[in-house]
């Protein structure tokens, strides 16, 4: 075990304190408004590539490897939250949508330093582990900044911007599975667990744009609940959640998780029509699903693999 994968973890801890002193509480305040649901969300298809990978190649996962991967795509993560923060003020006001920026909670300068110091512990990282793996993630970042910034701001335009979202996804399951097969990650990552990860995710993430419909309906982003309305968006948003739980037996090939996937979808269906619409308890069932996955996959890995 060499001592320079150790690097990250110290400069992780280093830069927290550096930073808590400069401005007493910045790092409460972050945490309070680090998008935890969602941060989880991309750590799964991470450990899911990394669980990809060890099965397929049957070679043992070096841990180390494995958590300076998660730490890189975390504040990979972190880093997008802080920018799409900065680019949609004016959207978050008119939503009165919480973010650290709109409660004065940071201001703009500590919130771009802030940016600044998580990519660069992003890529310290994962530096550590293969120089082809930080391009990954550095293709993560230019995803997410093409998606939030101008002059692109692709989350503008609807359906590309749920399209980007999901291949976001896809591509830290193929991160996690370079630490396996670091030299054609993207040739050699199976079709099956692509579509996989990104037909439901596809389906399934219009839910995240229906508590910002009156911020993106006045700064003219188009997504589905602006496209058809509130009311026959929420319908076509419960309606597609429902199909991406289905879609995935029928992408495994695995029709016993139906017994898994049609009560969730029609819980997850329901609570997206459910008024007020609470965004946790569609990630609470989401990660139920997940729960169920993690024991299906372990006592049969062939259902994924093959």
């Amino acid at each position: 075990m060499k001592f320079y994968s150790f690097i990250p973890m110290i400069m992780t801890f280093i830069g927290l304190i550096v930073v808590e002193r400069k401005k007493t509480g910045m790092i409460r305040n972050w945490l309070s408004g680090c998008r935890p649901f969602i941060s989880v969300h991309y750590i799964f298809p991470t450990v899911f590539g990394i669980f990809l990978g060890m099965h397929i190649f049957q070679k043992p996962v070096d841990y180390l490897k494995a958590l300076n991967l998660v730490m890189a795509i975390f504040f990979s993560f972190q880093t997008s939250v802080i920018i799409n923060d900065m680019n949609d003020i004016k959207t978050d006001q008119i939503a009165r949508k919480k973010s650290l920026l709109n409660t004065n909670t940071l201001s703009i300068r500590h919130y771009q330093n802030l940016a600044v110091y998580f990519f660069l512990l992003s890529l310290l990282f994962v530096l550590v582990i293969d120089y082809r793996i930080l391009l990954i993630v550095l293709l993560g970042h230019i995803l997410h900044f093409t998606y939030s910034s101008s002059p692109f701001r692709l989350k503008r335009f609807y359906p590309i911007s749920i399209l980007m979202l999901s291949l976001g996804a896809l591509l830290t399951a193929i991160a996690g599975y370079a630490l396996f097969e670091p030299y054609k990650p993207f040739l050699s990552f199976p079709l099956k667990p692509a579509l996989f990860i990104v037909i439901p995710l596809f389906l399934a993430l219009n839910f995240r744009d229906l508590a910002d419909y009156q911020g993106d309906k006045k700064t003219e982003i188009t997504t589905l609940f602006t496209l058809f309305g509130l009311k026959a968006g929420r319908l076509i948003n419960a309606f597609l959640i429902l199909i991406s739980y289905l879609s995935i037996p029928i992408i495994l090939q695995f029709p016993q998780f139906f017994l898994a996937s049609i009560p969730l979808g029609l819980s997850s269906s329901y609570l997206c029509l459910k008024q007020p619409f609470e965004e946790k308890y569609v990630f609470y069932t989401y990660f139920l699903l997940v729960v169920i996955f993690i024991v299906v996959f372990n006592l049969n890995p062939k259902i994924i693999i093959e």
